[in-house]
């Protein structure tokens, strides 16, 4: 037979409010995640504007009128690109600007840039693989080059951009 349990070997019997406690946390989680995404279906709350994504605001020129042309907006295919470019700073590949000063005295560059967005490149900006861009269309890829295109600030004149050669005309490789 068992014997009698004493009064030390229980447990002390839980607090009521403890329980109203815990549920009342549980429901206003609840109620938290449903207005959150009521918010988000009606488009109250939508997606965060990344401020590297914006495109650099055109400096002033005399009496408020832009220096140069303000730059066109953003591609749609071009949220793919965020995720390793920023507009003005680097982070796993080039800024979008350095991309633009390298190839703006390029004849081809809006070709040739397309066809590094659409197949990739490697050892172009260090030892960094810009993987291929397989759901990029050729048409897309145009598109993006010449956005990129158009953030190039304008050569100062005089100024060569671009790799430097010597003088004598040989690359130096």
């Amino acid at each position: 037979m068992a014997q009698p349990s004493s009064d030390d070997e229980q447990d002390a019997p839980r607090p009521r409010w403890l329980a109203w406690a815990i549920g009342l946390l549980a429901a206003s989680i609840a109620l938290g995640m449903v207005n959150l995404a009521w918010l988000m279906l009606t488009g109250v709350l939508g997606p965060t504007v990344d401020k590297s994504t914006e495109a650099p605001a055109a400096p002033a020129g005399p009496k408020g009128v832009p220096a140069v042309p303000t730059a066109l907006p953003l591609p749609g295919a071009a949220s793919s690109c965020m995720r390793c470019h920023g507009v003005e700073r680097p982070f796993v590949g080039p800024a979008f600007v350095s991309i633009a000063e390298r190839y703006r005295d390029r004849a081809d560059a809006q070709k040739y840039l397309a066809g590094k967005i659409a197949n990739g490149s490697v050892g172009e900006w260090g030892r960094v693989i810009m993987p291929r861009q397989v759901g990029v269309t050729d048409a897309t890829a145009r598109e993006l080059a010449a956005w990129v295109l158009q953030l190039a600030p304008p050569a100062a004149p005089g100024m060569q951009s671009g790799p430097q050669r010597p003088p004598d005309g040989s690359a130096s490789q």
